[in-house]
């Protein structure tokens, strides 16, 4: 499993609350590339949907694994 993550490369899912939803996108790093490639985006009402959504799209890709950042806004 661990040498597929290494041809794949990284999924890294990121969730963003806002007032009232949930804004989740992705983006993906593939071997060898300086740069990783965005993915869709997509807002859902709670945390829990973005995250599900974000599994979905990662297995999807064939990504076994993935990374969840939470892009919390930061307080006053």
């Amino acid at each position: 499993m661990e040498e597929d993550t290494k041809t794949l490369g990284k999924f890294i899912g990121l969730i963003e609350p806002y007032d009232y939803a949930w804004r989740a996108s992705f983006r993906t790093l593939k071997p060898g590339e300086v740069f990783s490639q965005e993915g869709e985006s997509k807002v859902f009402g709670t945390e829990p949907e973005a995250v599900k959504w974000l599994h979905t799209q990662a297995s999807d890709l064939g990504f076994s694994s993935i990374d969840i950042r939470n892009k919390s806004t930061p307080s006053a």
